[in-house]
């Protein structure tokens, strides 16, 4: 019975999903005396957990191994992109010090193929938005035991809500507000597009989602969430035809978006309790060039730049800082995505977020489901947050998970034919 019972697909989608949530970090650093405001997920026993999750992956996909080869060997941007990002890696400082991380970077991206095959949107959806009860509850409970023994924000910034930063059980704001913000759209497309008798729980939990993420003092996903919120209310006037509504909500959107332009960046900054140099990352990204055309072609490879080498490019990089820090990204993607890969990798990189962002328009126009704005939402938002930090090209988080899954799927758009036999194999396993 325990064997049935922990072989079930619910049993590992909910554990790979807790994991790349970044929810339960701090729990393997408190177990091993680890300051998890510092070293979150550096733990011995936190790489065992990732360990024994590859290895239940490549279990469930050797099950499923019929169906994940018919998506993968149509998936020919991806092949041609894993391939560019080899090379890339081979070519590199450091190749094997790198290839530990290149390998669970492609391990994440078969999970997301595997979740194409195996999950339903729906059913991804409704486990994501049950995992967020969950921590919202234990995120909260653990305020008056945690909530004044670490300070998230060095620079002692206060929050939207005139509070200090509170990141809970992440042990880092980015992580929470991330988080937060995930959670918050979720909430928004049930609230959406779900049944009306579950419209009054969506909204409460929204809302309290949104204040845990306004107190974790994180802005990049409070504006990108807030984004989100308003391109995503707006496609949804669209696919419902409500054509009048839709043009005067996009011409004042448009509006609002002009006035943003208009406004001096200090003031908008300021909304949020932010400067001009975005905590560091206008110098971030003013070298960055610097070091792309020395590499310019197939670049880093994955993790090359910032290694443990004694002579690691980074080390350049803390050099020409004006403060002594070390720096473990760019603090955007799609920077770290051209540095990595370089330009031939890059563009492939590129071409396959585009294509996953096609594939989330296309699945929204369809209406196939019920939780049918959910895949563009939650793209979207990894799309807009990315451009302040490093989330889509992390092997162990969601963003990597999100991006692959809608490049995917979201529930495997192949072509005619394979798709007649996909929905064959699905149908005979029913």
């Amino acid at each position: 019975m325990i064997g049935r019972w922990w072989s079930r697909t619910d049993v590992f989608l909910h554990a790979y999903l807790v994991m790349v949530l970044g929810c339960i970090y701090f729990l393997f650093n408190f177990v091993e005396g680890i300051s998890f405001a510092e070293r979150a997920g550096e733990s011995t026993l936190f790489r065992g957990a990732w360990l024994l999750l590859y290895i239940l992956l490549m279990l469930h996909i050797a099950v499923d191994r019929t169906r994940f080869g018919l998506l993968l060997l149509h998936s020919h941007l991806y092949l041609a992109f894993v391939a560019f990002a080899a090379v890339s890696l081979a070519l590199s400082a450091d190749p094997a010090g790198s290839s530990i991380k290149f390998a669970m970077y492609v391990l994440t991206t078969m999970f997301s193929a595997w979740v194409v095959i195996s999950c339903p949107v729906d059913r991804l959806v409704d486990t994501l938005f049950r995992i967020g009860i969950v921590v919202l509850i234990v995120h909260v409970l653990l305020f008056p035991v945690i909530g004044s023994e670490w300070n998230y924000d060095a620079l002692n910034r206060p929050t939207v809500l005139g509070t200090q930063a509170y990141a809970g059980v992440f042990g880092h704001k980015n992580l929470a507000g991330a988080f937060f913000g995930l959670m918050v759209l979720i909430c928004f497309v049930r609230m959406l597009a779900g049944p009306r008798r579950q419209f009054g729980w969506s909204l409460l939990l929204m809302g309290c989602h949104f204040v845990a993420l306004a107190a974790a003092g994180s802005a990049g996903p409070l504006i990108s969430m807030l984004t989100t919120v308003a391109v995503t209310f707006g496609l949804l006037l669209v696919v419902l035809g409500r054509r009048g509504a839709a043009s005067i909500y996009w011409l004042g959107l448009a509006s609002f978006a002009l006035v943003v332009l208009v406004v001096p960046s200090d003031y908008l900054y300021a909304l949020v309790g932010r400067s001009g140099n975005l905590t560091g990352r206008s110098f971030l990204w003013s070298v960055w060039p610097h070091f792309f055309w020395q590499h310019p072609w197939l670049g880093y490879g994955f993790s090359g730049f910032f290694n443990e080498l004694p002579n690691s490019p980074a080390n350049e990089l803390t050099s020409m800082a004006p403060w002594n820090t070390e720096f473990g990204s760019f603090e955007n993607s799609y920077l770290d995505a051209f540095l990595q890969f370089g330009l031939l990798g890059g563009a492939l990189y590129v071409l396959l977020l585009a294509r996953a962002l096609w594939n989330s328009i296309v699945f929204t126009f369809e209406r196939r489901g019920m939780y049918w704005l959910a895949p563009f939402a939650m793209l979207l938002f990894v799309v807009i947050a990315s451009a302040n930090d490093s989330s889509q090209l992390l092997h162990n988080y969601f963003g990597c998970v999100l991006v692959f899954w809608c490049y995917f799927g979201p529930e495997a758009r192949l072509q005619a034919a394979p798709r007649r036999a996909f929905t064959r194999l699905r149908a005979s396993e029913a």
